[in-house]
């Protein structure tokens, strides 16, 4: 942890009550030079450290910008242990630890950017993920379970991400099957899980599940082809302090909560409460449910009400022509 670093967690945690240079100095193990330079650096990184006469250095405001020692301190705080890193521009989250597992990385990690220059979504979709208004992460995992029960890890990531906005933000969120997190009528976040396996074994090598928010409306707007149905957290886009880095922790520790019990499902419930298509009129755009697809007996199978969801988080609809199924993945279309 640099010097830099440190200073900020001591004015985070003595924030409007001012710290002499001196004393940090004492308490870093450095010189009051160095912490000249921190707070500088600090400056230059949009936090607005102020310095009082004779009585040291307070923490006015706090930039929207990711500090590892931040999202450290938190998590410590909660009692969670994982390799964090963070970025300020990456390609991909996703990608950089897709080349660690790669390379040999055995740590369960997270890697956390603000922005993404090749950000990936679903089905080889690239996702908009500009400088600024968005937060990005992904989590490397080496989960012990079946191949097939790795996949309810999206799920677990829905949820959690639902919880961690709820508490950050104070809003309400849903979850639009399978994983989509929605707010105001608009979808505000996506989830892409990506696995390594093994041919020889039949085993899981890892899995990378990847998270993109829109915190704030990009300046520029949204791209045409998702503007309809892209929204952000944030309605305004007024700055928060360290919202990113708040977000961020709560949704790490959201997450390794219920990953340190998988598979256990104690997401279920959450995810049932959350997931609004339930009880709605659908359309199935695309759906892995090739019995009901290759029946030419029933033409009309494209449009559905859902039943339910069960405990494998399988969309449970019944069609028009009154038969039912259960879709495992895919995707649904919602008039709100």
């Amino acid at each position: 942890m640099t010097v830099a670093e440190q200073v900020l967690i001591e004015l985070e945690e003595n924030k409007g009550k001012p710290i002499s240079g001196e004393e940090l100095a004492e308490k870093l193990g450095c010189s009051r030079n160095a912490v000249w330079k921190a707070v500088k650096a600090l400056e230059n990184e949009g936090y607005e450290v102020v310095g009082i006469r004779n009585k040291g250095y307070t923490l006015k405001t706090s930039a929207d910008g990711l500090s590892s020692a931040y999202i450290e301190a938190k998590l410590q705080k909660a009692g969670v242990k994982l390799a964090l890193e963070t970025y300020k521009s990456i390609d991909s989250t996703n990608s950089l630890l897709k080349r660690y597992a790669a390379e040999g990385e055995s740590r369960d990690m997270v890697a956390v950017a603000e922005e993404q220059t090749a950000g990936r979504g679903r089905r080889g979709r690239s996702f908009f993920s500009p400088k600024g208004s968005g937060l990005y992460m992904s989590f490397l995992l080496h989960p012990d379970v079946p191949i097939a029960e790795a996949t309810s890890l999206t799920t677990v990531a829905a949820v959690a991400e639902a919880n961690a906005i709820e508490r950050v933000t104070g809003f309400e969120t849903g979850i639009k099957w399978v994983n989509d997190i929605w707010m105001r009528g608009k979808k505000v976040s996506g989830i892409l899980t990506e696995a390594q396996t093994s041919i020889e074994s039949g085993t899981l090598d890892y899995c990378v599940v990847g998270i993109g928010i829109n915190l704030y409306e990009p300046e520029c707007g949204f791209p045409e082809e998702i503007r309809d149905v892209a929204g952000a957290v944030y309605t305004e886009n007024l700055k928060r302090e360290n919202l990113k880095n708040d977000l961020a922790a709560a949704l790490i520790e959201e997450f390794m909560s219920f990953y340190e019990k998988f598979p256990n499902k104690a997401y279920l419930e959450d995810y049932k409460k959350r997931c609004f298509c339930i009880g709605r009129d659908v359309t199935v755009v695309t759906s892995d449910h090739k019995a009901l697809e290759t029946d030419k007996s029933a033409p009309d199978r494209v449009h559905a009400h859902v039943l339910g969801v069960d405990e494998n988080c399988h969309l449970h609809v019944r069609y028009k022509d009154g038969a039912e199924g259960f879709l495992s993945s895919g995707e649904i279309s919602i008039r709100l």
